[in-house]
């Protein structure tokens, strides 16, 4: 099975322990949103007529086969597709939707449909997210789909993408890589927010990458000139460690999230300087410093100015975001090694935090939350 799916099966267990009532838990057929395409077809082929999001999965009680599913701690004879329509006598459903961020407008035809069904068959809707401060949760709370938040990629990153660094030397003995640039900003796709961010930058002073046109075709036109140093496939499960590449012997991480204002949305962008022990700046709306604090990691504050992360304006907290690189840019690689040693105990400290605590942490905030439905 895939990351995603020991994961789906890890929840589904625990809303199992954790809610006394019959309910149903379902996930994206293609792991991470609602697909758009496949609804399309699926429509016009007229699946599960009385399920229109038949693009949703009951996942942890997949078929193993055309006869059988599991359920209630045991398998059990079933016809292919058609025992989902007994799910709707559940009257209470988890959709898990983890890992992309929640966009009402984007998939306003999927959650009409589906709050459509709801409301017909009196089911109440919960909503299993890793997003802060979105409005689109919001929105989904006023037509009556109460939402859980948990930090869903922190234990994704922890026990699964990253985890087979943990004890690698060449990984914990960061010292022995020595600094060879200043500062690192990755981005494998364009958006707006991160090519605004290099035009402030002086460029000579650190290393980043910006592929124009980006894989999905975006074209960016302004000052900044295309530069690569990766393969720029989407890998986000790796860190290229076996061997000294920009991504370990940079200083400072810029982590340039998905989305910039509108939320707080971590993806597994901010968990590689922790495992490559690097400091970091965080590239997303406010209060995203505040946020991973909140889970027990350290940031740098006693190194730069970190009030960045309380500045409501964009614009200010990009530019004051941009002073830190600038700055960093400026000293010396050897003033760096020095700091790099006075940060020392953040760094590790991060690292052991991230790999030690942050499953459990992660977990606990779940049941907590299911547990207040």
């Amino acid at each position: 099975m895939k990351p995603y799916d020991y994961i789906f099966h890890i929840v589904d267990d625990i809303v199992d322990q954790a809610f006394a009532y019959d309910h149903t838990s379902l996930a994206f057929t293609n792991d991470l949103r609602f697909d758009h395409i496949t609804f399309q077809q699926r429509e016009k082929e007229k699946w599960h007529r009385d399920l229109p999001f038949s693009f949703i999965i009951h996942n942890h009680r997949r078929y193993a086969d055309n006869k059988h599913i599991y359920d209630n701690s045991s398998w059990k004879e079933s016809k292919k597709y058609k025992s989902f329509k007994g799910k709707l006598t559940n009257k209470f459903h988890f959709i898990q939707h983890h890992w992309e961020p929640v966009d009402y407008n984007l998939d306003k035809i999927f959650w009409d449909k589906v709050l459509e069904t709801y409301n017909k068959h009196k089911i109440k809707p919960f909503l299993l997210h890793s997003e802060h401060n979105n409005q689109d949760i919001t929105i989904l709370n006023n037509k009556g789909v109460k939402d859980i938040h948990w930090f869903a990629h922190a234990y994704l990153c922890s026990e699964f993408y990253f985890k087979h660094y943990q004890k690698l030397k060449m990984v914990t003995d960061y010292k022995a890589r020595s600094i060879q640039h200043r500062w690192l900003c990755t981005n494998r796709l364009i958006r707006k927010h991160r090519t605004d961010f290099l035009e402030m930058l002086n460029l000579d002073r650190g290393c980043y990458s910006l592929l124009n046109p980006d894989p999905n075709g975006i074209i960016y036109q302004g000052p900044v000139a295309a530069k690569s140093f990766d393969v720029h496939e989407n890998h986000s499960a790796e860190i290229k460690i076996n061997d000294l590449t920009p991504w370990n012997t940079s200083f400072l991480h810029v982590v340039s999230e998905t989305v910039w204002q509108e939320k707080i949305h971590f993806t597994e962008k901010v968990f590689k300087p922790v495992v490559l022990h690097q400091p970091f700046v965080v590239l997303q709306a406010p209060g995203s410093l505040a946020y991973l604090r909140s889970y027990g990691f350290k940031t740098f504050d006693k190194w730069w100015d970190e009030s960045y992360d309380t500045i409501e304006d964009p614009a200010e907290r990009m530019q004051a975001i941009a002073d830190i690189v600038n700055a960093i840019g400026n000293k010396s690689l050897e003033e760096l090694e020095t700091m790099r040693m006075e940060m020392a105990s953040v760094l590790e400290y991060n690292f052991r935090h991230f790999y030690e605590n942050i499953p459990a942490i992660c977990l606990d905030e779940l049941r907590k939350g299911i547990a207040t439905l």
